[in-house]
């Protein structure tokens, strides 16, 4: 089996890509699961699971900067991870902002009774995400009593705090656990130096970019005029969270309060969750709504350019220094835990799904589960299950 990831050119990128930005529903873990499978001709399993163990260590979207990683690990160019990107992201963006310029408000009941017939799909999407990964990132016993760990845990205290605690104690446990740790390489030096694209440079100017700009935004986000204040906020928030999706809901809602209301922001969230791509396509939507155009692409940038930063700037050094048992054992010992927070995510979605009923969302649920062990694809999956809850709960 070959051992290394293939190159790939920007056509051939964008040809992997180019349905993503289509059909990635269910949120950031099913992203995950559909992103593997467009590129397990591409890439090796060890080489994808520790790009996701990464990227759920870094502030930003998990899934995107998964999609940004991946381009530009196999083209050799960040330009790459950009083009990734854009393929992935901008379909649904370019719909979110269209929406926030014409529907500023949005209280319809039978839409309503979609998006959560789309939720309660997404049940059957997350577990088999969950289990795909698992499959992936438990290698031993120890892997297995991580994954369980952390799900308990995170269960039961799901903050971001107690995430990055799991996510320490794994890589230092994982570390410890293995009696072979060293500094000897388990690919080869000429193949990791032909393989690596020259961004040094980028990525050093990166992390420092990010830095600088962090501490310039934190405070520009106290000042009361809308365009810097909004722009400061979205990057604050972004910079501020690990893992994405759900989580940054609450920072966003918080953060721009004295510019959109709690029923203008859920509206949002409705719209966002039933589109494929990346949940922090919420901020265009907001931008468009409070700010028109021009504030809707301030918002996308700034919403984003944390990923950016962090995955450009610490991208050259994985590449550089993956192939030391070190940094194996860390990253395996992370992504083990990542996997635990899929099965914690599982409990809360159902937990959320059931609290007005049980009956139909278990059964969507369940249904879900089935249409994908049999094959159908995701997106009909998902709208299927929107149309059955607006079928057996409209009124």
């Amino acid at each position: 089996m070959d051992t290394s990831s293939k190159q790939m050119t920007l056509k051939q990128l964008g040809d992997v890509m180019f349905p993503l930005g289509f059909i990635t529903y269910g949120g950031p873990l099913a992203h995950i699961n559909v992103l593997k499978e467009r590129f397990k001709n591409y890439t090796t399993e060890d080489e994808f699971q520790e790009l996701f163990a990464l990227c759920q260590t870094l502030p930003g979207p998990t899934s995107t900067q998964m999609v940004i990683a991946v381009g530009a690990n196999l083209t050799h160019s960040c330009l790459g991870g950009l083009v990734a990107f854009l393929y992935f992201s901008m379909p649904s963006a370019f719909v979110m902002m269209v929406l926030g310029l014409t529907v500023p408000n949005l209280s319809i009941p039978w839409i309503k009774l979609l998006i959560n017939g789309f939720k309660y799909a997404s049940i059957g999407v997350i577990i088999e995400a969950a289990y795909k990964l698992s499959n992936g990132a438990i290698k031993n016993k120890f892997h297995l009593f991580l994954w369980i760990v952390s799900a308990i845990v995170t269960t039961f205290f799901p903050t971001p705090s107690i995430a990055v605690l799991m996510i320490v104690i794994g890589a230092i446990s994982n570390y410890v656990s293995d009696r072979q740790i060293g500094q000897q390489l388990l690919i080869p030096q000429e193949e990791q130096v032909q393989r690596s694209f020259d961004s040094w440079l980028l990525g050093y100017r990166s992390l420092v970019g990010y830095g600088i700009s962090f501490v310039l935004f934190f405070f520009l986000s106290y000042i009361d005029w809308m365009p810097i204040a909004v722009s400061s906020n979205l990057f604050k928030t972004g910079s501020l969270v690990i893992g994405g999706g759900h989580v940054v809901l609450p920072m966003i809602q918080f953060s721009l309060s004295n510019y959109l209301t709690t029923e203008q922001f859920w509206n949002a969230f409705a719209l966002v969750s039933c589109m494929p791509g990346p949940m922090f396509n919420i901020a265009i939507y907001i931008g468009a709504l409070i700010g028109g155009i021009p504030m809707a692409i301030l918002a996308e940038i700034f919403m984003f350019l944390p990923g950016f930063f962090t995955i450009f700037g610490i991208l050259p050094y994985w590449k550089k220094y993956r192939g030391l048992r070190t940094i194996r054992a860390v990253l395996q010992g992370i992504a083990a835990v990542a996997v635990g927070f899929i099965l914690s995510s599982i409990v809360h979605l159902i937990i959320n799904s059931c609290s007005n009923g049980v009956v139909v969302p278990m059964g969507i649920g369940i249904l879900s589960c089935l249409c994908l062990y049999k094959g159908i694809p995701i997106p009909f999956v998902i709208i299927g299950g929107g149309f059955i809850n607006l079928l057996t709960e409209y009124q």
